[in-house]
């Protein structure tokens, strides 16, 4: 798993390929989510127009909340790696805690097996292989569980859209963010910005073009941001976040 230092230089190195790739490697060799968005970044279900016909919101809930996860992974497994100490506690126990029990039950309904075992196991294992290996056998259910879901492209960008929506929500407008929710928004766009990738591949046009122009607007503002090992409030503007996401936002509605 690469450190917090060697993904930025990844990111840098080569934006367009990487990031998609890092969902992937980071999630089977350490990946995800973060603390703060937690139930009030979570929405309820609500009914979406795209191309004039109704999305399937529980869908699109759903897979906003297997990212959440995905991103409490991810700085679990960096924190790990890297050393570092976070005010919170370790982020592997934020799941099972603050995510899982608002998504449970709909994965349930749509018949995806119940991971929480797994969950149950990270949150106790202290030698880093074993932390290693659980931390694997999650990433590998949230990831079968996204697949499961069968979700339509459309419902994938909506997925994205509220990604965004739940990193700009950690940013402080006005004036430093605090470094545990600056963590969190950070990971969440690195999140989102894999599932981009993965949509460059569509066999639509249009969902192919509207996820490259997503991949463009997030690029430039990923490597602009600082540096997410921090310990004090980061300082930073964050306007460009809302701006991308009030750009997604309008590519939703092209598709």
């Amino acid at each position: 798993m690469p450190s917090f230092a060697a993904i930025k230089k990844i990111v840098s190195a080569n934006v367009g390929l990487v990031t998609g790739a890092l969902v992937l490697t980071v999630g089977f060799a350490g990946t995800a989510s973060a603390q703060a968005l937690r139930t009030e970044n979570l929405s309820a279900p609500t009914e979406v127009l795209v191309e004039g016909e109704a999305s399937n919101a529980e869908t699109v809930f759903l897979l906003n909340g297997l990212g959440i996860i995905e991103r409490d992974l991810m700085l679990g497994m960096l924190f790990l790696q890297d050393g570092l100490t976070s005010t919170v506690g370790s982020h592997f126990t934020h799941p099972r805690k603050e995510t899982w029990p608002l998504i449970k039950d709909g994965l349930a309904a749509a018949g995806i097996a119940d991971f929480e075992g797994l969950l149950v196991t990270l949150e106790g294992e202290t030698d880093p292989v074993a932390i290693n290996e659980a931390h694997v056998a999650v990433v590998a259910a949230v990831i079968m569980a996204e697949s499961a879901l069968n979700a339509s492209e459309q419902d994938k960008i909506l997925a994205i859209y509220e990604g965004v929506r739940t990193a700009n929500d950690q940013f402080n407008t006005s004036g430093p963010t605090e470094a545990v929710k600056y963590q969190e928004g950070w990971a969440s766009l690195m999140i989102v910005r894999g599932k981009i990738d993965i949509l460059l591949k569509s066999p639509d046009p249009a969902v192919a073009k509207a996820a490259m122009e997503m991949g463009k607007a997030l690029d430039d503002v990923i490597l602009a941001l600082p540096d997410p090992a921090v310990t004090a409030p980061v300082d930073f503007d964050p306007a460009p976040v809302a701006e991308i996401l009030g750009r997604i936002e309008g590519l939703v509605g092209a598709v």
